[in-house]
């Protein structure tokens, strides 16, 4: 029970610092920018509007979301250790488990609170271009996959923050941490692709006859691609509860292992 409390206590502490903190607030303003020029760039389309602005509101979410990963997410781990607040908080009956699995909460909860808001925001402006034009309404459009793809999108933005956790438990610098976790976060927006390309195709260059290699990197790897539902979202296309439910037990399941490879890793880490 004490255990939950301090994970709890950190990750309060946590969210309400990267509330705080000034680069989400400028993070934010760039995303209201960004959705509110949906209403402008769609109209620069002359087909497909509603198609249009739904990808682009998902994609203003996705960016800042990344944007709030890479720069805040690693921020607050690297202030941690450059102003000594962990040794402070290791020295009390605070485990190294507790503290990744506290901060990885608070910023999870962070990605949280921006994604409901740029996700309203985004409603909004997808809202008002739907009703200014009607009869570019993707067919079977429906707010709640709407509303499936916001979630499908947030949970890719917490695997990413706990590869980044991962990263950071055993990088020598935050530096070389946030490349890492960049570098992975592209990797698993593309490996689904390239086991396709692999598996599928007798003839994939210099990648022919690895196909068991490319396949357990896709096992590796977050496949993030799986979590890309801005496509369903905008043609209205069916998006099973089944496969909503079996995206959030990969998300969950694969970020929790991510933080508890984090903890042995991080046991090992030289702090001095």
């Amino acid at each position: 029970m004490q255990a939950l409390r301090n994970i709890w206590f950190l990750a309060l502490a946590t969210c309400t610092e990267g509330i705080r903190h000034r680069a989400l607030w400028a993070i934010i303003c760039l995303a209201v920018i960004l959705t509110m020029a949906n209403l402008g760039v769609t109209t620069l389309y002359t087909w497909d509007l509603g198609k249009v602005s739904v990808e682009f509101g998902l994609s203003a979410v996705a960016f800042t979301g990344l944007l709030l990963v890479f720069f805040l997410g690693m921020k607050i781990l690297a202030d941690d250790l450059e102003r000594s607040r962990i040794f402070m908080l290791l020295s009390r009956p605070v485990s190294i488990f507790q503290y990744l699995a506290g901060k990885f909460l608070g910023l999870t909860l962070v990605l949280g609170l921006s994604t409901i808001i740029l996700g309203l925001a985004a409603a909004l402006s997808m809202h008002y271009v739907l009703w200014q034009y009607p009869a570019y309404v993707p067919p079977n459009f429906s707010w709640l996959t709407y509303a499936m793809a916001l979630v499908c999108q947030w949970l890719s933005l917490v695997v990413v923050m706990a590869v980044s956790v991962l990263c950071f438990s055993f990088a020598s610098h935050p530096f070389v941490a946030l490349l890492l976790a960049v570098s992975s976060y592209l990797v698993g927006q593309n490996m689904e692709l390239l086991r396709r390309v692999v598996v599928e195709n007798a003839h994939a260059g210099v990648l022919t006859g690895h196909e068991n290699l490319v396949i357990a990197l896709s096992w590796i790897f977050p496949n993030l691609s799986l979590f890309d539902k801005k496509y369903a979202a905008a043609y209205g296309l069916a998006f099973s509860s089944q496969e909503f439910v079996l995206l959030c037990l990969y998300g969950v399941s694969y970020s929790a292992l991510l933080i508890y490879l984090a903890t042995l890793l991080f046991r090992r880490k030289e702090l001095a």
